[in-house]
C-alpha cells in the first residue's frame, strides 16, 4: 500500500513530494501530459515583499527564512543549482515613490529586504532615470528545471503520466483505491483544475489569467530582476521572462492581441533595448477570494486532502506550506487558520456519500 496519492504534479505536487521522500514515505504522483500549470509558466520570482504598496507579504518573513534554508538544502541533495540569489531593482516612476520607499524600508520586516539607500547612478539600458531601491534577499527558482529534474533524475518510477478519473476513486474509512492501487490517502494539488474536481470544488477558487513574454534581449544586465510596472527576469541566453498580466474574469489559455500590447507598452516605457518577442503564454494562477492558500481534509472524507491556492508566490510559499500539510496529515498538528479550508466550511453543501 502507497502513502499518498498525488494528483497534480506543479509547486504544491512536488513540495509535498519532497516532504515525503524526505521522511521515507512511498507516493505516486498523478501528472496529466496535457496540462500545463500555472507554475510551468511562472517566473518563479521569490519574494515576500508587495512593491506596489511596499508591504511585506503575509508571514512573508516566515516564509522567506524558512524558503531559503530549505532551497539550499533542496540543491545539496540533489547536487544541481535550482535557486538563484538575486536582489531586485525597483525603479521609481516620481520623487514621491523615492520618498516611499525609504519610509517602508525603516518598517519591522521590511528592514530585511528593502536597502534604505537609493540608487541614482545612470542605467543607459532603462528609460527611467529617477533613481532604484534594491531588495535584498530574494532570487528566482528555476521551476521547470526543478520539476524536470525531480521526474526525471530522482523519482521516475514515482509518476504515472494521466488524467485522473474522479470517477474511478473508491473509498474505505481506512483506505482510497483507485485503478488498482490502493493508498492510506490521496491530495489534490490541481491548481485551477481544482475547478472540477467534485470533492473541493465548492471552495471559493478563482483563479486569475495572467499573460506573459519571453523576451531576447542581449543588452539587458542579467544580474538582477527589474521591477517597473512589470518584472523583468534573467533565464538563459540573453533571455527574460516579462510579466504579467492581471485578468480574473478571462478563464481562457489563448494568450491575446490585448495583453501582448499591454506587456509591450509596459516593458518598452521601462528599457531602452531593442528586444525580439521570443513566446507569448498565458495561464491561470490559482488565487482564492481572500488571497490565502488551501490546505485541509475534505470535510466528509479525511483521508482526502487538498493542497491550492498558492496564487503568485507560490516560488515563496510552497515550501513551508508543504511542511504544514505533511504535519497536519502525519502528526495531527493543527492548520495555521488562515489556511485551513475549514474557513470555508459554510461553503460546502452538496452532501457526498464518501463511504458508499
Amino acid at each position: 500500500m502507497l502513502d499518498t496519492l498525488i494528483v497534480g504534479y506543479g509547486l504544491a505536487g512536488f513540495q509535498l513530494a519532497w516532504q515525503l521522500k524526505t521522511h521515507n514515505k512511498n507516493f505516486l504522483i498523478f501528472s496529466d501530459p496535457y496540462i500545463e500549470g500555472a507554475s510551468r509558466n511562472a517566473a518563479g520570482v521569490c519574494n515576500p515583499t508587495v512593491l506596489k504598496r511596499y508591504t511585506l507579504a503575509w508571514q512573508g518573513l516566515a516564509f522567506s527564512n524558512y524558503a531559503e534554508e530549505h532551497y539550499a538544502n533542496l540543491e545539496q541533495q540533489l547536487n544541481h543549482n535550482f535557486f538563484q540569489k538575486l536582489p531586485i531593482h525597483r525603479y521609481f516612476f516620481s520623487t514621491a515613490e523615492q520618498n516611499e520607499w525609504y519610509t517602508a524600508s525603516q518598517k519591522p520586516g521590511l528592514i530585511h529586504f528593502l536597502n534604505s539607500e537609493i540608487a541614482h547612478e545612470a542605467e543607459p539600458t532603462m528609460k527611467r532615470q529617477l533613481g532604484y531601491g534594491i531588495v535584498e534577499q530574494v532570487g528566482r527558482l528555476d521551476i521547470k528545471g526543478l520539476l524536470d529534474h525531480f521526474k526525471q533524475k530522482i523519482a521516475p518510477s514515482s509518476f504515472r503520466e494521466a488524467s485522473f478519473d474522479y470517477n474511478a476513486l473508491q473509498l474505505t474509512p481506512e483506505q482510497i483505491s483507485y485503478q488498482g492501487l490502493t493508498a492510506k490517502r490521496i491530495v489534490f494539488c490541481e491548481g485551477f483544475g481544482l475547478k472540477t474536481n467534485p470533492w473541493f470544488n465548492y471552495l471559493p477558487l478563482l483563479g486569475s489569467k495572467g499573460e506573459y513574454l519571453i523576451i531576447k534581449a542581449p543588452h539587458l544586465i542579467p544580474d538582477y530582476l527589474i521591477k517597473g510596472g512589470v518584472f523583468i527576469v534573467p533565464l538563459k541566453a540573453d533571455l527574460y521572462w516579462v510579466g504579467a498580466t492581471f485578468s480574473p474574469q478571462d478563464k481562457t489559455l489563448h494568450p491575446t492581441e490585448k495583453g501582448k500590447n499591454w506587456l509591450r507598452q509596459k516593458l518598452e516605457d521601462l528599457i531602452n533595448v531593442p528586444y525580439e518577442i521570443h513566446t507569448h503564454g498565458a495561464a491561470i494562477r490559482p488565487t482564492v477570494i481572500d488571497r490565502r492558500p488551501l490546505l485541509g481534509a475534505h470535510p466528509q472524507a479525511p483521508n482526502i486532502f487538498v493542497f491550492n491556492g498558492l496564487g503568485t508566490r507560490g516560488a515563496l510559499m510552497a515550501p513551508l506550506l508543504s511542511k504544514w500539510l505533511y504535519e497536519f496529515i502525519e502528526n495531527g498538528k493543527q492548520l495555521p487558520e488562515e489556511v485551513a479550508i475549514d474557513r470555508f466550511e459554510n461553503y460546502f453543501s452538496t452532501r457526498l456519500e464518501p463511504y458508499a
